[in-house]
């Protein structure tokens, strides 16, 4: 199913990301701890690794999240992997531009299956109001630039049942196709990984302006207004957008605000 979106897709063709060498450097596990740990230890251990080298597992048993928080998935029901990318002596203070290239991405291939797909700041990816999907990048620095980064994603993709805790607010690609056939989980990751590519390819890292403007657009309750906790505090605000350090922007009252993760947390 093909859904119009609103940047361009650009097919790849002979380039060291196609598809056929992503079948060459995608590592399919059965079980590990982290997807993310697993890699850094290949990386550690060998080198040079291949830019686009990635670790799928068909179960992760200890898989992190944003804030220190842990990412549960059930064994082969969902997309839980790591890739790796050099991302050429990239400055630190571009490091959010990396995180929207790669929600940019995971939205984009998203958008083929279903068309209510947003990103929540910063990079949780919701289907209407339900999270299917989490990032976690984690950088390794050489003085002041980002030397490689380890992109680890979770996406669900056949779970139809939730905890308790938060079967309210979760979701899988499954469930919001209303099919009673389940995905075929490694081709969804070669394709994830193919669009995050052809995007990575596209974008200039530096060029903050575009890919805010491409972030922005998608972002989840933007314009509508919102309960947050600011500082232990129930506030009601609007989302307007980030900022050029990748902040989330709110319009509280009349006075427009600027948060980090650690400031603020949106309440639905």
């Amino acid at each position: 199913m093909n859904v119009p979106y609103t940047y361009n897709t650009i097919l790849l063709q002979n380039n060291t990301f196609s598809g056929l060498n992503l079948r060459q450097n995608l590592i399919v596990l059965e079980e590990v701890s982290s997807t993310n740990d697993y890699l850094k230890e290949l990386l550690s251990n060998i080198k040079p690794l291949a830019e686009g080298t990635a670790i799928m597992a068909k179960h992760q048993t200890q898989g992190k999240g944003q804030r220190g928080s842990t990412w549960l998935t059930k064994a082969e029901e969902n997309l839980t992997v790591s890739f790796l990318l050099l991302p050429n002596k990239l400055d630190i203070q571009y490091a959010f531009n990396l995180n929207m290239i790669i929600c940019l991405g995971v939205h984009q291939w998203l958008k083929h299956y279903v068309e209510d797909v947003y990103i929540k700041w910063p990079n949780d990816i919701y289907i209407g109001r339900k999270k299917v999907g989490g990032i976690l990048i984690e950088n390794q620095l050489k003085g002041a630039t980002i030397k490689s980064s380890v992109i680890g994603i979770g996406i669900n993709i056949n779970q139809e049942d939730f905890k308790s805790t938060i079967k309210t607010i979760a979701t899988s690609l499954k469930l919001s196709l209303k099919t009673s056939k389940n995905l075929n989980i490694e081709a969804c990751c070669i394709e994830m990984l193919s669009q995050i590519f052809t995007l990575y390819k596209q974008f200039d890292l530096k060029n903050t302006d575009q890919l805010r403007k491409a972030y922005t657009s998608f972002l989840f309750r933007r314009g509508q207004p919102t309960l947050f906790e600011i500082n232990g505090e129930q506030i009601k605000g609007t989302i307007e957008g980030i900022d050029r350090m990748g902040r989330l922007i709110v319009l509280i009252g009349d006075s427009r605000q600027s948060f980090d993760l650690k400031e603020i947390r949106l309440l639905i």
